[in-house]
């Protein structure tokens, strides 16, 4: 067979991606002001990726545009329903809470113990996202070899 014999039809260009899926994902990594900058963002997708698990953002995170809208959970964004939400440096406005409020189990984690998301969450760590974070992906890291 010669190469001019062959010819072949593009349909579709799919891009391939790593990412999961937000609407679909059961597990979502969330992260907000907290992190300061979008230069910081690494962690969290490191810590998602380590999980299988999506990002997500607070709206102040994507109107700063540190991180897509389409990432962007809450009243004026997706509404998400995943079996594990883990919100790092988020305070938990009602408009954030109303786009996750059907999650099977939250994660909080945030310097401040007073942040109303502690209100809602099934566990809580009052810590430093810049330290907590680091922590979880060693361990993680750790237990998979």
């Amino acid at each position: 067979v010669k190469s001019t014999d062959l010819s072949a039809i593009v349909k579709e260009i799919v891009r391939a991606t790593n990412k999961v899926s937000l609407p679909d994902a059961e597990l979502v990594v969330s992260a907000g002001r907290g992190l300061k900058g979008p230069e910081n963002w690494g962690m969290i997708e490191e810590l998602a990726g380590l999980l299988g698990a999506a990002t997500a953002c607070s709206k102040p995170v994507s109107d700063a545009d540190w991180r897509p809208h389409s990432e962007h959970v809450g009243q004026t964004g997706i509404a998400i329903s995943p079996n594990l939400y883990i919100a790092i440096g988020i305070s938990g406005a009602i408009q954030h809470l109303a786009g996750v409020s059907s999650s099977k189990v939250i994660v909080v984690i945030n310097k401040d113990p007073e942040a109303p998301f502690f209100k809602v969450a099934d566990y809580g760590i009052v810590g430093d996202a810049f330290e907590v974070v680091p922590k979880l992906i060693e361990t993680l890291k750790a237990h998979k070899g």
